[in-house]
């Protein structure tokens, strides 16, 4: 009966070896397919909400440099076309705008810095307006001038924005995201090309065919088109070999953003993954061996144990790669900051609990001073230091129990637990001289000192979500910023929020 028992107990436990390892990766798998695909939909957010702030931007230089422009144009002896083209080729930003002349009377070119109008323009005007994201047109005399900044322009400044952003993004566990440009939906040789792809940083600009197949012979960018072209987005697998020679699979998340023409997508290899795998089984190998030499004497009490080691291994590896993908999840990439998605989880907790009788945490915006402007003169790199730097400072000031969160762009999000009203005011003086702290030194020598516009604010009883709290903290941050910016104002207690106050329409300076 002994010998019986083994033999069974022996398939019996290989059986269990064989499940648990194929639950072990289906658990990892699942996990890590969610992680892909959060992820590549939080980059499409970021694509739009550029584009979106970009062009608000844009909208707000044309506004500001207008009255000057047609002022120089009225007032200028030598042609107002050559002092325009003057004033634009002397600024900073000036590869960003698109300036033309033409005469109102023949529609004679005179200039034309894209070489929109073309050697015979047809007076077009309105045709012409729907190439750029933000135009002035007036005349002087006889001259028609034309300036702004064109569509083609705002989006190959969003693309090389978001190109840096999944060039020097890292990530754990073997991913990594790309983007393709498609040239052709229907497939075929030459359908696609690769714009950016960080672990294969040489083959940008390769052109793709439907008709590559993986090691195993698949056909998978012909199956990630038709899953586009049928529902926007994709999921599978292929194989490849690593930089070990080793063939192993690789799990990708895609998604199509026509505006762009773009299959933005992230792949992971799933080698490491197979490899903890088959460490935990090997593991778990060697403990039924011995259990099967002993189990004749106390089976009962062997098999119980089995049961309770296999359940433990498994929640272990779980939590583990959960915990791996939770920190990735809620620390914003660049800042380390929390991110906002988790910071909204945190939100709507302490308002939850505020809904429940505890006090009211302090709800703090705060916005970097003129990051725009640094961005546009210094470059985006600078932009990112700067953020980094502050948010390495205003940690400094923060307790275990508060949040910071990069709510988006330079603004941030502060959630203060327990403060009374003398601790909110300590709280908000301490972060304006972290703010005041941070120093940027630029590649030409050029120190930028920083400074913030901050308000805030706390629940009220009336209050229906989080976002009223948040809403309050913008009315205080709005006082801030006209009232001249690097000054912070906290809402009284149960303030009545003004729907007139909204800190974005405040054009940044």
């Amino acid at each position: 009966m002994t010998i019986a028992i083994l033999a069974l107990l022996h398939q019996a436990f290989a059986r269990i070896r064989m499940l648990y390892k194929e639950q072990l990766y289906a658990n990892a798998r699942e996990l890590r397919e969610n992680f892909l695909e959060n992820t590549v939909n939080n980059l499409v957010e970021d694509i739009k909400t550029e584009r979106e702030v970009r062009t608000e931007e844009y909208e707000d230089q044309l506004e500001n440099c207008m009255e000057h422009v047609r002022l120089i144009a009225v007032e200028s002896e030598s042609g107002p076309e050559k002092v325009v083209k003057e004033y634009f080729e002397s600024r900073p930003d000036r590869a960003n705008w698109t300036y033309m002349a033409y005469s109102k009377e023949t529609n004679d070119v005179i200039y034309d810095s894209a070489g929109f109008l073309g050697d015979a323009w047809d007076g077009n005007a309105e045709s012409l307006k729907n190439s750029f994201v933000s135009v002035d047109f007036f005349s002087v005399g006889n001259v028609t001038i034309i300036y702004g900044i064109t569509k083609e322009t705002l989006d190959e400044i969003v693309k090389n924005s978001i190109r840096r952003k999944v060039m020097y993004n890292s990530f754990e566990g073997n991913s990594w995201m790309w983007i393709n440009e498609v040239r052709n939906y229907d497939g075929g040789k030459n359908y696609a090309s690769r714009y950016v792809n960080p672990e294969e940083s040489n083959t940008e600009g390769r052109l793709l065919s439907t008709d590559e197949k993986d090691t195993n012979g698949k056909e998978y960018l012909r199956e990630e088109l038709e899953s586009l072209n049928a529902g926007g987005s994709a999921n599978y697998t292929y194989s490849k070999k690593n930089s070990s020679g080793i063939i192993s699979p690789r799990l990708v998340y895609s998604t199509l953003f026509k505006d762009y023409n773009w299959i933005v997508g992230m792949e992971s290899d799933m080698g490491d993954i197979t490899v903890y795998v088959d460490s935990s089984n090997a593991q778990i190998e060697q403990y039924t061996i011995k259990f099967e030499i002993v189990v004749a004497l106390i089976f009962i009490i062997l098999l119980a144990f089995m049961v309770i080691m296999t359940v433990r291994s498994d929640r272990e590896f779980t939590e583990g790669i959960t915990l791996r993908l939770k920190k990735q999840v809620e620390r914003d990439a660049l800042t380390k900051a929390t991110s906002r998605q988790y910071g909204e989880d945190v939100l709507r907790r302490v308002f939850e609990a505020y809904k429940k009788g505890k006090p009211s945490p302090a709800i703090m915006l705060l916005d970097v001073d003129h990051f725009k402007e640094i961005n546009d003169t210094y470059g985006h790199d600078v932009g990112d230091v700067v953020l980094k730097r502050v948010v390495t400072s205003l940690y400094h000031t923060f307790r275990k129990s508060d949040y910071l969160i990069r709510w988006g762009g330079d603004e941030f999000v502060g959630v203060y637990l327990g403060l009374d009203e003398d601790g909110v005011y300590q709280v908000a003086r301490k972060v304006m001289d972290a703010v005041h702290e941070v120093k940027v030194t630029t590649d030409d020598g050029t120190e930028l000192f920083m400074t913030a516009s901050v308000g805030i604010a706390g629940f009220a009883p009336t209050d229906k979500d989080y976002t009223d709290g948040l809403r309050r903290a913008d009315n205080m941050l709005y006082d801030s910023k006209a009232g001249g910016r690097n000054q912070f104002h906290i809402a009284e207690k149960d303030a009545v929020i003004d729907e007139n106050k909204n800190s974005d329409s405040i054009a940044r300076g």
